[in-house]
């Protein structure tokens, strides 16, 4: 059964909803699922193609291979650069709020009103 019994409703405008639209759907979510993501600090992974799992599956059968015929180094090098692609491009990012807010501000325009200056 899902939990998820609460609502919270969001106006935006209609250029900010297309671009959160885009964004969800580039992560394979629903836009409900990215804004959940987003407002609880991750940062979704947007979804690779099919290309990309196969070149990583042959990186990965590659490592298998050499593992008892490279030198110590060489395996750990070879480790660390897999293990640095699944880290930036599959597993999701935990975002700092500044780092969200920073985010959000390219995309929302800015409040119209008196500035903190006048």
């Amino acid at each position: 059964m899902n939990e998820r019994q609460a609502r919270i409703e969001l106006r935006v405008t209609q250029s900010e909803k297309n671009k959160i639209a885009k964004l969800s759907e580039s992560c394979g979510l629903s836009q409900s699922e990215y804004i959940r993501q987003r407002t609880l600090g991750y940062a979704p992974r947007m979804v690779q193609p099919d290309v990309f799992f196969h070149f990583y599956q042959m990186l990965c059968r590659l490592c298998d291979e050499v593992a008892d015929k490279v030198s110590p180094d060489i395996e750990r090098r070879l480790l660390e650069t897999v293990d640095e692609i699944q880290r930036q491009l599959l597993l999701p990012e935990k975002s700092t709020t500044a780092q969200i807010r920073k985010e959000v501000a390219t995309w929302q325009p800015q409040a119209s009103g008196p500035s903190k200056d006048g």
